[in-house]
């Protein structure tokens, strides 16, 4: 579920829930009282307990009917004290009690102890509020309900019956209900609020801080663990997901920068010791053309073409690694043209010849591909791979009869080149790794010279091409160079 919905859908009982237990209070307020009171469930309970003054009379009014009924019909039975002790009995029940008034004498007290100011201040007879409401009124005379019914006793005197509700006993029960609910609303309040803020916790405050820790942790540079969260919307989840891939793309990128830089120092480093060696011997031999160890013609035109050679193998090296920074840096333009690959190779193949006879190697040429294959190449850096491949291939070929051959097979996209040597070779542990810049499966190689960027060069062409290069060898038993060009597909022909 959306974090947005979950907020919406989290409001409602927040809302709800209050009113709720409000209106439950309010239905237990009147229940509890009509308990107190010992009154019936009628109808009009919600204004019971809001008007308690009504409620307190409608207490009484059976019995105030009853007495209504008994001024018009026997007025004397108020002289029968048994009557009215029954009568006060059952106004205790509600609290109340009854006095009865002749000719302006107390006659009966239905309580023990009743205040002379309370007597005084009894509505005298014949009361025109006594009329109203069936003898409803409030009067105060210590916070009493005073219910009045006046009558003729039979022998001409004026009565008057009190039935006095004492409110000083009533109302606190009133006030007691009302602590309850508020109390009961207050704590739904802060039992609402107190979810309310722990959903909010861990819906959001939760992750946030996860989120943050995870983001601390980057900033220390521990990249390594994500942040896992349990809680939250889709949006959150989202937020997360996105942070740990930014984080595993963080470190991957960080992972790369310090290869690329420990590939860098030892590419300086090689290239160093490279330069170095040409440097040392053209400094060696010019010593001893300036000290005269160079006395004979001949002498001195073999130091000049040794210095010559290794300012030459300087040059190579400074060329390779300006060919490979613009080949790491994307900047060296690739012509691609669809060429005929027999005809190519035939070119290249009587180029090589000649030059492996001058150095003493055997070469051989194999092609097994139709005669009209095209593949789409860039000429010039496709030479370029070829020269690098046949380069190492005698570079490091120790053999008195060294072999280089290359194959071609055509298959159905690609067109696969092999170009083979009877070398040294190379060990399993080194293999995967011949093709990554300035890595020497021998160290002993470096007499051979070589800034150990020819593959390196090779396999950055060969994936621009869109192909893929590979190597097989065996210790002592030489080495397989492997690479594929892409085929020109006759759409025609394959509809």
């Amino acid at each position: 579920m959306k974090a947005v919905n979950k907020v919406r859908l989290i409001y409602l009982p927040a809302i709800v829930l209050p009113i709720f237990v409000m209106i439950v209070s309010i239905a237990g307020l009147s229940i509890g009282y009509s308990r107190i009171n010992k009154a019936d469930l009628s109808a009009g309970s919600f204004e019971r307990f809001v008007n308690p003054l009504k409620t307190m009379n409608t207490e009484t009014q059976e019995i105030f009917f009853e007495l209504e009924d008994h001024v018009k019909k026997d007025p004397q039975i108020f002289d029968n004290e048994q009557y009215l002790n029954d009568l006060n009995e059952r106004l205790k029940a509600k609290d109340s009690y009854l006095i009865v008034r002749k000719n302006g004498q107390i006659q009966y007290i239905g309580k023990k102890k009743v205040s002379d100011k309370l007597i005084h201040k009894l509505p005298s007879y014949g009361n025109k509020d006594s009329d109203a409401d069936r003898g409803f009124f409030v009067s105060r005379p210590g916070n009493y309900l005073v219910k009045q019914q006046d009558f003729k006793y039979n022998d001409g005197g004026q009565g008057s019956v009190f039935i006095m509700t004492d409110l000083g006993t009533v109302l606190p029960h009133y006030r007691n209900i009302i602590i309850q609910v508020s109390c009961a609303v207050i704590g739904v309040l802060i039992l609402t609020s107190t979810f309310l803020s722990w959903f909010m916790y861990r819906e959001f405050v939760g992750p946030i801080r996860e989120l943050k820790a995870g983001a601390e942790r980057i900033k220390e540079g521990n990249l390594d663990n994500d942040v896992v969260i349990n809680s939250g919307g889709e949006e959150i989840r989202e937020l997360c997901n996105a942070f740990n891939e930014m984080r595993a793309e963080l470190k991957d990128s960080i992972d790369a920068r310090i290869v690329y830089e420990k590939q860098n120092r030892d590419l300086i480093s090689n290239i160093s010791h490279d330069l170095k060696t040409p440097i040392t011997a053209i400094k060696g031999y010019v010593e001893g053309i300036m000290d005269g160890v160079a006395d004979t013609p001949e002498k001195m035109d073999r130091y000049i073409k040794t210095v010559y050679n290794k300012a030459n193998d300087m040059n190579v090296l400074i060329n390779e690694l300006s060919l490979y920074s613009k080949i790491d840096s994307n900047i060296i333009p690739y012509n691609f043209e669809k060429i005929n690959i027999n005809s190519y190779f035939k070119d290249c193949v009587d180029e090589i010849g000649a030059d492996l006879e001058q150095r003493g190697m055997m070469f051989s040429y194999r092609n097994y591909c139709a005669a009209n294959v095209m593949v789409t190449a860039d000429p010039e850096q496709l030479k370029r791979v070829i020269n690098n491949i046949i380069n190492n291939a005698c570079k490091y070929n120790n053999k008195a009869k060294g072999k280089v051959g290359i194959t071609l097979t055509e298959y159905d996209r690609k067109v696969q080149v092999a170009i083979k040597d009877n070398g040294i070779g190379i060990s399993k542990e080194d293999l995967p790794h011949i093709f990554r810049r300035t890595y020497r499966a021998d160290m002993s190689r470096n007499s051979a010279g070589g800034s150990g960027l020819g593959l390196s060069i090779c396999k950055k062409i060969i994936e621009e091409h869109g192909g893929e290069i590979w190597a097989e060898s065996k210790l002592r038993a030489g080495t397989t160079i492997f690479f594929t060009l892409n085929k020109v597909i006759d759409q025609s022909k394959e509809k």
